[in-house]
């Protein structure tokens, strides 16, 4: 899940700060033409700024709260649940008639509140839903927030995935399927070119050199 880090919410965050800090959330409610509602847990309206612009947005209380954040140690999907109370009926729409808004974005925003004044001096994490639920003795609503590749179901290769390097067995029938007369290969996709083969090669060019994030 990617995560905006600015300094002053470092310094700010790690100071006593009587006046307290903000969660502010931006909800993605459609996705064709993008549609979004503000929400703040606080118990008022909070006026900050749209994520990572200067565009003023006022963020409406609701009342919810957002649980700890599950890391992936290899085992499991990072995730993190938000319970939203007195549940109403745009809330009960969302899950019941938009398949709980799975796959929309979800950005949340924490920002000291003394520093509303100020766009950049916030932290911004973004996640993507996965599913809701309702509870309806307890009127309150849990939605599950993960990674943008667990809900778009993104798969990668259970081998090593090099950006360069071709990882298949040369003239290989099922993988390289280079058949002509050249002894040798440089495993490079040029050298998949100079054999008109470059469509089975095994690398991945696109990945770059720095980590990928869904």
């Amino acid at each position: 899940m990617a995560k905006d880090y600015n300094a002053s919410l470092r310094f700010r965050a790690l100071e006593l700060e009587s006046a307290g800090m903000r969660g502010l959330f931006e909800v993605q409610v459609q996705a064709s033409p993008c549609l979004y509602d503000y929400w703040t847990d606080f118990n008022a309206t909070v006026s900050y700024f749209k994520p990572n612009t200067n565009t003023p947005q006022d963020y409406s209380p609701v009342p919810m709260a957002i649980g700890a954040l599950e890391t992936d140690d290899g085992t499991k999907i990072p995730a993190v649940n938000v319970n939203i109370g007195a549940v109403d009926q745009t809330i009960v729409s969302y899950i019941e008639n938009q398949d709980a808004l799975r796959r929309n974005r979800v950005r949340y925003i924490m920002v000291a509140a003394d520093e509303l004044a100020n766009a950049s001096a916030c932290f911004v994490n973004t996640f993507y839903i996965d599913g809701a639920a309702i509870d309806h003795s307890e009127e309150t609503a849990t939605f599950e927030l993960t990674s943008r590749g667990a809900v778009v179901n993104v798969t990668v290769p259970l081998r090593n995935i090099r950006r360069d390097q071709c990882p298949y067995k040369y003239k290989n029938a099922s993988t390289c399927q280079y058949a002509g007369a050249e002894a040798t290969c440089r495993h490079t996709k040029d050298a998949c070119a100079s054999k008109n083969n470059v469509i089975n090669f095994g690398g991945f060019p696109g990945v770059g050199t720095r980590k990928v994030r869904f």
